[in-house]
């Protein structure tokens, strides 16, 4: 009796709050404008879990778009694959007075193969509906269901994910049956959420009004981590048949683990050339250095995403026929070939992306978008990327360093840190040569070294043709007028690899000509010409993703008859932010003059109130690499 209960109550649909079938523009409240590209008039989500394998997810809304810059808010598009099965989509759409204009029929939504980019396995589809040629301002009200066969991932609540956009009303409704347990975790979110039960059921209510629009801030977190949002996670949880739980980060990696199990069998052919490659090397850390090798030049990526594959990995004896496989079957080949050595190493999932945010290490949940592969050494840990055919040994880069991943173990999941690089590793050296003469043109010799984190930004530049290389240099040398001579790029792989860049400029009147005087910038290509904006009523957080250090020294062979005409005073600015200095050297003898600028960048996490002194630190840090020197000749 209580199982068909709750069947009625997964099978009620969402009804919108009276209010919300207004959606005259004029309805919204003056101060949910401010700011917005569009409007969330309602959005409606339910959640109705029958077990830990079935469940249903219901959304209904509504939303304004209020100008061409919140046209994206108007479209529809829903990703599906055979554990989402999207049903009963209604889409309709009302002018600014809020008269219905269009209600869209059933052909006019596109049903699309979304293949990504590398991949040559993938089930996934998009439902999409753009709206074209209505003018603005307009509302798209829709409406769908989706059934799903997994309960391994569960909806994340966040309305004001971006910026420009406000919220009028929302609300997630959550039903569980009594015997199933649900988890979740609020963050910006006031109170705590209604809970009621009746005829065996659970049920949670979230919901906010009129949450004005943000713009997000400089150096600032995304407007999506300002905003109220609650993160499900279930306790048990089952896909295509592997059950599992959640509760702890352990029993999360024991169910990876399951799903990796006998998946590791190398053919006895490839088992041997691997022992053989290996036999001569002088310790493990050469044959792991060896078998990366092996797999870089053996293996090419590609993306799966098929049901249970999205998490699971082909085995390894299928990587080593096809020669090719995504994270997770190379990570997987990977860890299989240095069994097979008797080196141990571990599967981790990590959560990737150039400067992505961390997992929320106390909340054990599916949070994972990529697999690495961790092997502990005596002394240290060796990190490796399985997917690139390109990333050196050890190094793995803004894409997945400094956060935590599950290490996959014998006993389960264990959370660990990915390295984090100090200001040294990432770091730019330059140095210019400059050779001026009496009507202010110069010769320049340019090398620059880029380490770490800065490497990992221009890396790409040594495989780049000339042609390419040569664009790129003039795209990105700020000076007014030069021409780019000689050029080339060197790389350097390793544990801490490097790529150095060298190229000769003839600078045309790079110095300013006034009667005996020449008037140069010395800072030729490090200049910091901009200064954060004002913001006297900061909100959030100052961000420094990551520490760095840039020196510049710069050799200046001045023209004949000239000297300074003034000595300027160094520059020493110390804050929580960084530092930055500015050292000047005349040497008479040789009529050389060396400009050094050294600035020191660290991470952190700063408080809104400090963002005066934040900007306060750039603008003397602008002001300095933009001055100029002053050349007097004496004839």
């Amino acid at each position: 009796m209580m199982r068909r209960v709750f069947f009625l109550l997964v099978m009620l649909p969402i009804t919108l709050v009276q209010y919300g079938q207004d959606y005259a523009v004029n309805k919204i409240p003056s101060e949910l404008k401010r700011n917005a590209d569009a409007v969330i008039r309602t959005w409606e989500t339910r959640f109705d879990i029958e077990n830990r394998e079935m469940a249903s997810y219901q959304v209904k809304k509504a939303i304004t778009v209020l100008n061409d810059d919140g046209s994206d808010w108007g479209e529809f598009i829903e990703a599906y694959d055979k554990l989402d099965k999207i049903r009963r989509i209604k889409i309709a759409i009302y002018n600014a007075s809020g008269k219905l204009v269009k209600k869209v029929k059933s052909g006019e939504i596109e049903d699309i193969g979304y293949t990504s980019a590398g991949s040559v396995y993938d089930d996934s589809r998009l439902k999409a509906y753009v709206p074209y040629g209505i003018e603005a301002p307009y509302t798209v009200e829709v409406e769908f269901e989706k059934l799903k066969k997994s309960s391994l991932f569960y909806p994340r609540w966040n309305m004001r994910r971006a910026s420009g956009i406000s919220v009028q009303h929302a609300s997630l409704v959550v039903n569980a049956p009594y015997s199933y347990d649900i988890r979740y975790r609020q963050e910006d979110y006031d109170g705590e959420p209604q809970i009621t039960k009746q005829a065996g059921v659970t049920n949670y209510l979230w919901q906010i009004e009129n949450l004005p629009a943000l713009k997000r801030e400089f150096r600032g977190p995304g407007v999506s981590l300002l905003s109220p949002r609650v993160i499900l996670a279930p306790k048990d949880f089952s896909m295509e048949g592997y059950a599992g739980t959640m509760d702890t980060w352990k029993d999360f990696g024991l169910w990876i683990k399951q799903l990796n199990a006998n998946r590791d069998q190398l053919p006895a052919a490839l088992a041997q050339e691997i022992k053989d490659l290996v036999e001569d090397a002088p310790d493990d850390l050469e044959k792991i250095r060896r078998i990366y090798g092996y797999l870089q030049s053996n293996t090419r990526y590609v993306s799966i995403q098929l049901g249970i594959g999205g998490f699971q990995p082909f085995e390894a004896s299928n990587v080593a026929e096809n020669g090719y496989g995504d994270c997770k079957a190379l990570t997987n080949f990977t860890y299989s070939m240095l069994k097979n050595v008797g080196i141990e190493s571990f599967y981790t999932l990590i959560r990737a992306g150039d400067n992505a945010d961390d997992i929320i290490t106390d909340f054990p949940s599916s949070q994972f978008n990529h697999v690495i592969l961790s092997v502990p050494m005596e002394k240290d840990t060796v990190w490796l990327e399985c997917t690139s055919q390109q990333a050196p040994f050890n190094f793995l880069g803004g894409f997945t360093s400094d956060r935590h991943g599950l290490m996959i173990t014998e006993e389960g999941g264990v959370l660990v840190k990915t390295p984090e690089y100090t200001a040294e590793q990432n770091a730019q050296l330059r140095k210019i040569e400059i050779d001026m003469d009496a009507e202010g043109n110069a010769q320049a010799k340019v090398l620059t070294r880029y380490k770490g984190r800065q490497y990992d930004d221009n890396y790409f530049l040594a495989s780049r043709g000339k042609e390419d290389q040569r664009k790129f240099l003039l795209n990105t040398i700020d000076i007014p007028a030069f021409d780019l001579g000689k050029f080339k790029y060197e790389e350097q792989k390793s544990e801490n690899p490097e790529l150095t860049e060298e190229f000769d400029l003839t600078l045309r009147k790079y110095a300013s000509t006034t009667g005996k005087r020449l008037f140069f910038v010395p800072n030729l290509l490090s200049r910091y010409s901009s200064t954060p904006p004002k913001d006297e009523d900061r909100k959030s957080a100052i961000i420094n993703r990551y520490n760095y250090k840039d020196i510049d020294t710069v050799v200046f062979k001045l023209p004949e008859d000239y000297r300074l005409e003034f000595q300027p005073d160094p520059v020493d600015v110390v804050s929580e932010f960084g530092e930055y200095k500015v050292s000047y050297d005349f040497d008479p003898e040789t009529n050389e003059l060396t400009y050094v600028r050294y600035i020191k960048v660290f991470k952190g996490t700063f408080p809104a109130n400090s963002y005066a002194d934040f900007r306060g630190f750039w603008r003397k840090v602008s002001r300095s690499d933009k001055s100029k020197l002053v050349l007097i000749g004496s004839t």
